[in-house]
């Protein structure tokens, strides 16, 4: 399995590498280090382009790999999480955030907090049962580490945002906010990270996104 990082999220990096185990190869604007002033200019010139709809929920690393598995947004846990574990991120801040773009695997996942009425209200973007539950999660958190290894970041500073978790599930009015605030989301964080099931990438999927098996096509964000 292995994921995949670009160094901006509106321009995909064509470069990329292998590696098995939840693999990363990543391309960074920067590390701990303030942000110069021509890359700060840039990202709000691209924040700019597209609007923020409601507030950008973001989760520590640490906090991540405690609760074990993602998360999924709904009224009874961030009830327990929100203003503690999943908090605000403020443009300017100096948190590192990574954006974790993928598509759903567990397709067909249903819950109470589904609504029956709607067909497309179904599926997870984790396995929740079998050999592979929370297979996603694990490639995610090694996939960040490696990342940090190879930077040398702050792991502490580290954030995410992941969608399930990052938007409201059970409430359609805020969670279509939160998906048309996803393109201004996404010039707010350092990186991308694409978690695959893939333990190799070869051919044009190892140079571009669009190319990648289950993902590309999709053009998920």
């Amino acid at each position: 399995m292995g994921c995949w990082a670009s160094k901006d999220p509106t321009q995909p990096d064509p470069g990329s590498v292998q590696k098995r185990e939840a693999g990363v190869e990543a391309g960074a604007k920067g590390t701990d280090a303030p942000k110069t002033d021509a890359a700060g200019a840039a990202t709000s010139r691209a924040a700019l382009q597209f609007e923020q709809h409601t507030p950008m929920l973001v989760m520590p690393l640490r906090k991540f790999k405690e609760q074990g598995r993602i998360m999924k947004s709904t009224k009874e846990w961030r009830e327990k999480v929100l203003g503690r574990d999943l908090i605000v991120y403020e443009e300017g801040s100096d948190k590192i955030v990574i954006f974790i773009s993928h598509t759903w695997w567990d397709r067909e996942f249903k819950d109470k907090t589904n609504d029956p009425k709607n067909v497309y209200d179904v599926g997870a973007p984790d396995y929740q049962k079998g050999e592979k539950k929370d297979l996603k999660w694990r490639i995610i958190c090694d996939g960040v580490q490696r990342l940090i290894d190879k930077y040398g970041l702050a792991e502490d500073n580290v954030h995410l945002w992941i969608d399930w978790q990052s938007i409201y599930q059970d409430d359609e009015k805020k969670k279509l906010e939160g998906v048309k605030s996803l393109i201004h989301y996404a010039t707010l964080c350092e990186y991308m990270l694409v978690p695959t099931e893939e333990e190799k990438l070869s051919g044009a999927a190892a140079e571009y996104t669009e190319e990648i098996p289950g993902y590309g096509k999709r053009g998920w964000w």
